[in-house]
């Protein structure tokens, strides 16, 4: 079933609107009223998307994560460094786009959303990695999980990682997303494939 082209355009009006309400104030001084006048959305209509401001930010911000972080792998198709360098421009892509909203992502990692923000992208984040370590167990990567348990163990431990770099960077005032993406591909586990690695 295909999207309504007009939820599509009412959610972006929301979204845009409560990116320029959060350069102003904290999330949780923004009411449900303000954010409509804001956006031209009628309230009714926006409880058709959420059932509060902290809500929508929340479902909004992690599915833009989760849609950048999208990262197409065949099991034999490509090298394993080829499908690691595919989630470093992820990251890179993540990285600028966070960079952009600052102000939105500033907010959902502050005191009143963090925890639930923090879990609602590492699940994002965990789903992707799981699916790199199921090419590389098929590839047989040296050092790479192998079982159903330890692949769920190194998925978690990855996105875990990954979402501290990503509320770090949120939270600094750097700009430079190449480099910061490759200081976070070096802290990945020794096995994850790196351009240059003996096979």
């Amino acid at each position: 079933m295909r999207p309504d082209p007009r939820q599509i355009r009412t959610r972006q009006a929301l979204v845009a609107a409560l990116t320029r309400l959060l350069e102003r104030r904290p999330l949780d001084e923004i009411t449900v009223a303000e954010l409509c006048r804001e956006a031209g959305v009628h309230r009714t209509t926006f409880y058709g998307h959420a059932d509060g401001v902290p809500e929508f930010a929340l479902a909004e911000f992690s599915r833009d994560i989760d849609r950048i972080a999208e990262v197409d792998v065949e099991p034999t198709a490509e090298a394993p460094e080829e499908v690691a360098d595919r989630y470093l421009s992820s990251m890179r892509r993540i990285l600028d786009h966070i960079a952009e909203e600052r102000a939105g992502y500033r907010t959902l990692f502050g005191p009143v959303t963090r925890g639930i923000f923090r879990t609602a992208v590492d699940d994002r984040l965990r789903h992707r990695a799981r699916l790199a370590l199921e090419v590389w167990r098929e590839q047989r990567v040296p050092g790479a999980p192998r079982t159903e348990e330890a692949i769920e163990q190194a998925a978690a431990y990855v996105a875990g990682g990954l979402v501290g770099a990503i509320e770090t960077w949120a939270l600094s005032d750097e700009t430079d997303a190449s480099a910061e993406a490759a200081r976070i591909a070096t802290l990945m586990p020794a096995w994850w494939p790196r351009r240059g690695t003996q096979r």
